[in-house]
This record gives structure tokens, sequence and C-alpha cells, in this order.
């Protein structure tokens, strides 16, 4: 795949580490500091720790937790009606006790899904074999076997960095993701170190078509995140029985590009243990370019609803904005 020269590529990092400011730059050490630190220990231990300060974050986030608590009643309530999901979730729906209960685990999962960016240096293909299991063995094989360029769409549900860990340690793909470009430059340059180690290139999504259609062309792994609608200029789905939107991008590259694509998650099962689970998703042959971008993005909204319903807490989306309708 072509890639920006590294002389530039650099020289491009230079200038933003030079432009950071002390604050940022100190700010940036500790939280490096503390990642090595914290990476010696064992995960279940770590897990445990995270899980707690996520309880204290609940405690003290009244907005986040009163805009969570309702994102997450209409997951629960659409889940109970159809009789699908997990136990829990069902339980939540008309049992104010229970829904709180699953709040809070919320809030705890996403304190863990910053410990596991804080620890992914330590993964590599002893960690995920030993840690991650796979929902379904064969289709995973078939997707990542197969020869050529292949779309991965993602969402914000549970272990988010691992799915691109799994295809590029276990499997030596290599990936290109875009990601918003963090404020903090030092920062950046980290994260973007890290992942690169395990064979992730992160582009700024400001250049982000460009990238993703060279790596297409190289055959490479193409990953978005795609359940929530930053922009406010996606395309409307239904999502969970309600109205929402879907960035368009997606499937913009799905449609243009024609190339298998699939809906990827890895749930958290336990402390520091993982189920991975992947859904093919059908790009529709006929029809306008618009009606076939928008016939995908239902069927990655059918996808997202089938990936969330057993772990309806571990998506962190519902601590955003999703539906176009009042809660």
């Amino acid at each position: 795949m072509m890639a920006e020269p590294r002389r530039e590529r650099g020289a491009s990092r230079h200038a933003r580490r030079s432009s950071a400011t002390l604050r940022q730059r100190l700010v940036a050490r500790l939280l490096i500091g503390a990642s090595a630190l914290i990476s010696r220990l064992p995960p279940a231990l770590l897990h445990r720790v995270a899980r707690v300060a996520g309880f204290g974050w609940y405690l003290v986030a009244r907005r986040q937790r009163a805009l969570a608590r309702e994102n997450l009643r209409r997951v629960c309530a659409w889940l109970d009606e159809r009789d699908v999901g997990s136990a829990r979730a069902r339980r939540a729906a008309h049992d104010p006790a229970a829904l709180e209960r699953l709040l809070r685990e919320a809030f705890g999962h996403r304190a863990r899904y910053y410990l596991e960016v804080a620890t992914s240096e330590r993964v590599d293909a002893a960690y995920l074999a030993r840690h991650v299991a796979l929902a379904d063995p064969e289709l995973i094989g078939r997707f990542l076997g197969h020869r050529g360029a292949v779309l991965v769409v993602g969402l914000h549900l549970g272990a988010l960095e691992l799915p691109a860990q799994y295809i590029t340690v276990t499997w030596g793909r290599h990936a290109v993701a875009p990601m918003e470009t963090l404020p903090n430059a030092p920062l950046q340059a980290y994260l973007e170190r890290t992942r690169g180690r395990s064979g992730v290139e992160i582009v700024p999504t400001t250049r982000a078509r460009e990238a993703l259609e060279r790596a297409i062309a190289a055959g490479d792994i193409v990953g978005l995140i795609a359940d929530r609608d930053v922009a406010g200029r996606g395309t409307p789905v239904t999502l969970f029985g309600a109205p929402a939107r879907l960035p368009t991008g997606p499937g913009v590259l799905a449609v243009e590009s024609g190339i298998p694509t699939f809906a990827a998650a890895t749930i958290r099962t336990g402390y520091g243990e993982y189920l991975a689970t992947v859904i093919p998703l059908d790009v529709p042959a006929d029809g306008s370019r618009h009606d076939r971008v928008r016939g995908f993005l239902d069927g990655a909204a059918r996808a997202f609803e089938r990936l969330i319903a057993e772990a309806p807490e571990q998506w962190w989306s519902i601590f955003h904005p999703i539906w176009d309708v009042p809660q």
C-alpha cells in the first residue's frame, strides 16, 4: 500500500510535538508512563479496578448518567418486546433496580475500555489466543482469509481495539482505520505509534477517503466505526425501533468498492476475557446509488442490534445522543 513518505511523516509528527504545550507534554508523559507500569499487572486485577473506578464515575456524572439511562431503557424495552438478548437486559425493561444495575455496569465497561487502550502494547498472538474466543471460527477464518481487501464495520461496543489487533497480529493482515486527531499532539503520536506496531495504520479523518481507497487497491483491511453519526449529516435508519442516523461513509465505501463487508465486535465475557463475533453485511446490487447506500446501512443497523443485544451495557454510544425522537 502507498503510504506517506517516512521523512514527511516524521517531519509532521515532529511539528505536532514541538507545537504541544508543556501541560500537554506532561499529561502525555504521565499517561504513557502509567500505561507502561500497569501493563505489568495481571489483566483480571486491572479490569476489577477499572470496574470500581467506573462505579465512581457513575456517582459523579449526573448528566451522562441521565442520558445513558434513557438510551439504555430504550434498548432494553426493544429487546424485551422481542424476547431476544440477555436476560439481564430484558429484566431491566420493567425493573428500575435492574436497569440501574445495568447502568452502573455501563460506566464500569466504559472505564475498562480506557484500560484496554492504555495496555494495548501487551497484546500479542499469545495474549489473543489465551483471552479471545471466537463465536464462529469458520466464518471469521473465511472473512480474514479472503485474498483481497475487506471492509470491517465496527461500533462502539465492548473492546473496540481488539478486532483490529486480532486481524493484524493473529492473521498478519495490514489494516487502515481513520481516527479523529486528538488535541494533545504527543498523546496522538503515542497512539499512532503503538497501534502501528501491531500493523494498524491510523489516518486522520481529513484525508481518510484517499487513504482508504489506496488501502482497498492494495488489498488491505479497512476499518470504519459506523454506529454514531457525529457530524449530524448521516443517513436515516431505524435502530432499536426508533429513527436514528448512521454515518453515510461506510455505505458509500461498501457500494463503490464492492469488497466483502462485515460487522464486527468483541464483547467482554469476564475480567480480561472476550468473545469476537462477525456478521456478513450484504451490499444491495440493484437500485440507485442512494438506494443501495440506504439499503446497506439498514442492514448494518440490523447487524448492530444483533451484536448489542447480548451486552447493551457495553455499548458506550449510550453516553451520547442517538435517536432523532424525544427519549
